[in-house]
């Protein structure tokens, strides 16, 4: 037992989540509804229950769980099995299917039937933070491994593991491994006794289907996770599937808590799985179209704000490297999200610190409000930083200009001899053309005020007499504004 409580000491080096996108734009007075979430990874298209072709209709479901209510459910699923088998296919039955709430329960049902106190677990560093949650809780210990690096892991870190976990497409980049690369890993898997686990929550948004699902039923080494929770976009109802030979599927259908699926889950698979031809020949090619027509239009307007990078995908997502920006991950998703924009910050990954983004595929009017919220977040937070620097320099005494700051990477922006004081202009963007400032176009689009040509707070005369004004008593956007009256009107 651990000195500090009840629970065990390993449980304590588990992560802190991430700070809730959602609760924060919640707490800014934003609406549910007015949130744009580019942080989940659920099918931009929508749910089939809104696709006219699939003739499903939530009103049948409800009837369904209704009729439920009145006796006990089956917990063996059989009804749902059967046919998710059929849904599926690949010479697959419903022996080898089992049921579960989410990934997560799949992937939580597994460690804890597989995984011993110093068992290895191999993870690659694109995987959910929560599995190696569930790794630590069941006792093992997590090996991280870059995605390139799993196709030539080295035999003597193999022999070692004793499960390794990956998903297809993975869940930074969005690449997706190649059918050849995954059967070759699986070969190495049987020699070394090594379950492989296949989490393909995802593979449905991919151009080219490289499914292991085929694999299963020869294979005892080899487990496949399935989701519908993001291929059909149901965020609220996490329904998914563990497939795996029938030895290792009749084990982990005794490991499941009773009853696991809640009766509307269990409704709403049977009622999506009841209407397979038409999610087959037309939901599911018209999902992939939008992802993919939709993916290239993100790429294209995220590239082109300053200093953003984007990475190919083969998936429903984009990583966006903004390391070079001037917002880190942390900050740059937290501001978004007070405007009720919420995208994934990449610092919770392994390895990725505050340097990555992830941006989800949806409309391309969606994709045109983030693009300008990120430019006015910059602005904002240059506005920020430019007010608590200019804050500090009224604390001290005597106030004096701080002269040129020959260290900036953009000394000199204007003129030699210049004072950078006021570096980041305190009445940004004044819109006073008088100043030799103007309005241009971004090149991601949309207008912002360029001050390329005003260099009048750069003057050393200018900057002391906008200093004395502003070490005066009273709200900074009083003295802000008595600034601009008192010494820059008569400039210009």
């Amino acid at each position: 037992m651990s000195d500090n409580g009840l629970w065990k000491k390993n449980v304590e080096s588990i992560r802190k989540p991430l700070e809730d996108g959602r609760r924060i734009a919640l707490e800014k007075g934003i609406s549910e509804t007015a949130i744009i979430d580019f942080s989940s990874t659920s099918n931009p298209l929508g749910s089939p229950f809104n696709y006219p072709d699939c003739k499903l209709c939530l009103e049948d479901i409800f009837s369904r769980v209704e009729s439920m209510y009145s006796y006990f459910p089956d917990n063996e699923y059989s009804e749902l099995r059967s046919i998710a088998a059929k849904y599926f296919g690949n010479n697959i039955a419903a022996d080898n299917i089992f049921p579960a709430l989410g990934v997560e329960d799949v992937i939580r049902m597994v460690f804890s039937s597989v995984i011993e106190k110093g068992d290895t677990v191999l993870l690659n560093r694109s995987q959910n933070p929560a599995d190696e949650k569930h790794c630590i809780i069941s006792g093992g210990e997590v090996n991280y491994v870059c995605e390139e690096n799993l196709r030539n892991i080295s035999s003597g870190l193999l022999s070692k593991a004793k499960l390794i976990l990956l998903t297809n497409p993975d869940n930074l980049f969005g690449h997706l491994y190649s059918k050849s690369d995954l059967i070759s890993l699986l070969q190495r898997c049987n020699d070394h006794s090594t379950l492989l686990v296949v989490d393909e929550s995802l593979i449905d948004f991919a151009a080219e289907s490289v499914t292991m699902v085929d694999e299963v039923s020869h294979n005892t080494n080899l487990l496949v996770i399935r989701s519908l929770k993001d291929t059909f976009s149901l965020p609220g109802a996490g329904i998914a599937f563990g497939i795996t030979n029938e030895n290792f599927a009749a084990i982990l259908n005794r490991v499941r808590n009773l009853f696991n699926l809640g009766l509307l889950e269990e409704a709403t698979a049977l009622s999506l799985l009841d209407v397979q031809e038409e999610l087959i020949n037309t939901y599911l090619p018209a999902s992939r179209q939008f992802v993919r027509e939709n993916r290239r239009y993100l790429m294209e307007r995220l590239s082109k704000v300053r200093k953003f990078k984007t990475h190919e995908s083969d998936t429903s997502f984009v990583l966006v490297d903004v390391s070079a920006a001037s917002l880190d991950s942390v900050e740059l998703t937290r501001r978004l999200a007070e405007k009720g924009l919420l995208v994934r910050n990449c610092s919770e990954f392994y390895s990725m610190d505050r340097n990555f983004i992830r941006v989800s595929v949806r409309p391309k009017e969606d994709t045109d409000r983030l693009v300008e919220a990120i430019g006015t977040v910059v602005v904002d937070s240059a506005r920020d930083s430019a007010m608590e620097n200019l804050n500090q320099i009224l604390d001290e005494e005597p106030v004096r200009p701080l002269g040129a700051n020959r260290a900036c990477p953009y000394y000199p922006c204007h003129f030699k001899g210049q004072d950078c004081t006021f570096c980041f202009c305190p009445f940004y963007p004044c819109g006073d053309e008088r100043t030799g400032g103007r309005w241009v176009c971004r090149s991601s689009g949309g207008k912002v005020w360029s001050c390329e040509k005003c260099g009048l707070v750069h003057q050393k005369p200018t900057v002391q007499k906008l200093l004395d004004v502003l070490k005066c008593e009273g709200e900074m956007e009083y003295k802000l504004k008595k600034a601009w009256d008192e010494v820059m009107e008569p400039l210009l």
